[in-house]
């Protein structure tokens, strides 16, 4: 029931990201380190969200990882402390 739930409140945010997509095709100009580019106001939206999720994921995952290295060492430590008495 769970995994029909999220799968249904990703679908409507994709359609909500569609539907202002498609309100935003105005043309901009963008200057970032090394260039300027012009792009749609709705690929730049698209691009700098990913970006940010791409980063969020990343920071998730090493903060995961950390703590799953904590949990088998620890595990670690109750089997050894459990076997010593």
């Amino acid at each position: 029931m769970r995994g029909i739930l999220s799968v249904l409140v990703i679908v409507v945010l994709l359609a909500l990201a569609f539907a202002i997509g498609s309100q935003n095709e105005a043309v901009v100009s963008v200057n970032y380190l090394i260039a300027q580019a012009d792009t749609r106001i709705s690929t730049l939206i698209a691009v700098a969200l990913s970006i940010g999720v791409v980063i969020g994921l990343l920071i998730m995952l090493a903060s995961w990882l950390s703590l799953r290295l904590k949990v088998v060492a620890l595990r670690a430590k109750v089997r050894r402390l459990t076997k010593e008495t």
